[in-house]
This record gives structure tokens, sequence and C-alpha cells, in this order.
């Protein structure tokens, strides 16, 4: 283990830069316990204006233990999650990764727990609860204030409660950084490496965790929130949040 833990989380964002504007605002407001280090990795087309401008405004921030890594893609390499997973997964230097979702928020407490895993031979771990809005429209109203804000952004934790996973979902795959630099993330799928023209519901978790022959093992990870939105921006053509 390095002197400093390594945790990189890894994001696609297609049109979500409000959600996208939460996830970093947290790691400003919630900044990792001395010991831990955190990447924020943000893959994203110059297509999406508003994202790109969310990028590059936290790419200014400086916060102590936190390294901003925008990665831009052509659109059709975005819209296949799996791409810049790989990409990331092969060349990382963390302990840990987290492929995320634009929809998540964490506390400082999310990253002390990763300090108490201790040694432990899981290749695929995930938060045993998530905290999520008590409805979408408790969400769709947390998206609007923030586009209406400039700068950081906030949510009310007494708007979430607790809900316990059962595997590692799409937005909860948290992977070693040893297996990831040497098996990437379904870098021998063809299906998996290839562009798609437009963002379409995602199935590399359930591919990526068939390739390990396991959904995970849970884990104790607190301050792990979720924004809950009615909308997705696949099934409506425009939407941004």
């Amino acid at each position: 283990m390095s002197e400093s833990l390594k945790i990189e989380v890894v994001t696609h964002c297609y049109r979500y830069a409000t959600l996208l504007r939460h996830q970093l605002s947290s790691l400003v407001l919630g900044p990792p316990p001395q010991g831990v280090q955190v990447t924020a990795t943000v893959f994203h087309t110059p297509e999406d204006a508003e994202t790109t401008r969310a990028v590059e405004w936290f790419a200014q921030q400086s916060v102590a233990g936190v390294r901003w890594n925008g990665q831009p893609l052509p659109t059709a390499e975005l819209c296949r999650r799996s791409i810049g997973r790989n990409r990331a997964a092969l060349t990382t230097l963390a302990d840990w990764v987290w492929f995320c979702d634009a929809d998540y928020w964490f506390t400082t407490e999310c990253w002390e727990a990763f300090t108490r895993l201790g040694s432990t031979d899981a290749r695929l771990i995930y938060p045993r609860e998530v905290n999520g809005h008590r409805s979408h429209d408790l969400g769709d109203a947390c998206i609007q204030r923030a586009r209406e804000t400039e700068g950081l952004v906030s949510v009310s934790i007494s708007e979430f409660e607790p809900e316990r996973m059962n595997r590692a979902i799409g937005g909860i795959q948290i992977v070693s950084g040893d297996y990831c630099r040497e098996h990437g993330y379904l870098k021998n799928s063809r299906r998996a490496q290839q562009p798609r023209t437009e963002w379409q519901r995602t199935h590399e978790d359930v591919w990526f965790r068939r390739e390990l022959g396991n959904s995970g093992v849970p884990v104790d990870l607190p301050g792990v929130y979720r924004i809950r939105h009615g909308q997705a921006g696949r099934m409506v053509p425009g939407l941004i949040l």
C-alpha cells in the first residue's frame, strides 16, 4: 500500500452538468481526510458545453487531497461508457477505482471509511447502503435549485433515506487498482469497446460482473448519496440535467 491511500472516481457525463456539479462540489465541501487522495476523472464531450464549463470551473478550485482530471472524448466514444472506463482502469495509479455515475454525492465520512477497509483480496466491492432521495420530486427540486446557483451546490441531507444494495450496480462498482491495471474494464470485449452514436441504457456493469464471476462484496461506506431524478437523458432527447 502506498503512503497515501489513492482513490480514483471515474464518471461519465453527457448532458448531466447540474448533477455533475453536485458530485464535484461534494469533493470541495467534504474533502478527503489527511492520508487519502481522490482523483476525480470526468469523461465528457466538448459538444456538451455545460458539462465542459463545469469541468473547467472545478479544475481551478484548489482542494487538499483532490486532483481534478477532465478527460474529453468524441461523443461516440463517450456514449459507450466502457471505453472511458477501460482507459482509466489501465492507466490508474489508485488503490481503488470507483466507477461512478454523475448523480452520486459524497461526504468526508465516505473517504474516511476507505482507510478502515484494511487488506482484502476482493476485486470488486460496493457500499452496503446508498442514501437516495425519498422521492423523484425531491430530487428534481434539488436539481432545479442548483440550476439557479453559480459555483458550488449542495444537497439537503434530511431529504434522503438509506437503501440497502445487493450488488455492484453501474454507479457503485469499486474495483481494486491492481485488477484494473492488469485487466482493464472489459478491454477484450468487442461489443464493450465499440463506439455508439447516442447514449442508451448501459449494460456494461452487468457484463463486468459476469467477467469477474461475482456481484461484489458489500462494505460499510457511509456518506454516499444519490440524487434521484424523474427523467433520463436517453429517454428525453435534448434533456439537460
